[in-house]
């Protein structure tokens, strides 16, 4: 049975806004479950639901086997959260962050101290223990709480948008801490950045507007996609015919191709541009397609 599981699981707010619809998801012991949406798709209320924060309004969730209604206390035995745009007391140093936040979920202090530097060492942060938060940057806060989060071991790791605040090299940083945490463990992530699904991912779950639309393994969803290349074109207006399957995302239009030979016939024929590209397909083309599916134009 899977660690973390939900069908038809929906949130509706004391002012009548609808947090999720229709969510339904299963995350598995040794998995990376990436959740994608648009911003307000419904990814944090989701997340809070199977943390344990709010009480969904319809629908079913467990967490390892417990009901998240009825039986959050034994639920939160057994996960952490990160959540979205959190940071620590400024007042805190890091290694008392992280050491004091262990001690408070039950752990004795030499374990604490035995995670926290471990943790610490594993996101870069080990040589910054002890200064005070108020002379850390707000990434660097964001990765203490990060620290905090993988040092409780817990079987169930709930992330919400984690690597928002960080620059490059902190997110690959991030990046790997997590993947070397996920064996044997299971861990719920969400985001709307297409990086992140190649870095981390073994599972991607896509929501929009609070419901579930697809997702799969995501290797196994782009090898199944029924269009191998793109071309990608920067201007107002040169995608002539409707012979054609194509997105457009702001300035930019995606013509999709079964094959490169068929991809480059088409190039040629483009007049009026400013960029253009061919590219192989990938996650965010899936993406696309599926919270898009009403808008592809042929």
């Amino acid at each position: 049975m899977a660690e973390v599981y939900a069908e038809h699981l929906s949130k509706r707010y004391s002012n009548g806004v609808w947090g999720t619809r229709d969510v339904s998801l299963e995350a598995r012991r040794g998995e990376v479950l990436v959740v994608l949406g648009p911003n307000g798709a419904g990814k944090t209320t989701t997340i809070n639901i199977l943390s344990t924060l709010i009480k969904p309004t319809g629908g079913l969730a467990r967490v390892m086997g417990y009901d998240v209604y009825r039986e959050y206390r034994e639920i939160r035995r057994h996960i952490a959260l990160m959540p979205q745009g959190g940071s620590i007391n400024p007042s805190w140093t890091p290694l008392y962050a992280v050491k004091w936040y262990l001690v408070a979920r039950g752990f004795s202090l030499s374990d604490a101290e035995r995670e926290a530097r471990r943790w610490l060492e594993e996101i870069g942060m080990w040589s910054l223990r002890d200064r005070s938060g108020y002379a850390l940057s707000g990434g660097e806060r964001r990765r203490v709480l990060l620290a905090m989060t993988l040092a409780t071991g817990a079987e169930i790791l709930f992330l919400d948008e984690p690597s928002v605040g960080l620059d490059v090299e902190s997110k690959y940083v991030l990046w790997s801490a997590i993947r070397k945490y996920s064996a044997g463990r299971c861990v719920i992530y969400t985001t709307h950045e297409m990086k992140e699904v190649e870095n981390i991912a073994d599972k991607i779950l896509i929501i929009d507007n609070g419901v579930s639309k697809g997702g799969g393994d995501f290797k196994k969803l782009i090898e199944e996609f029924p269009y191998k290349y793109k071309v990608v074109v920067r201007s107002g207006d040169v995608i002539a015919g409707n012979e054609h399957v194509k997105i457009k995302t702001g300035d930019f239009t995606r013509v999709y191709f079964k094959d490169r030979s068929e991809a480059l016939d088409y190039l040629y024929t483009l007049r009026d541009f400013r960029d253009v590209s061919i590219r192989e397909v990938d996650v965010e083309d899936v993406y696309l397609f599926t919270i898009k599916s009403g808008e592809v134009g042929l």
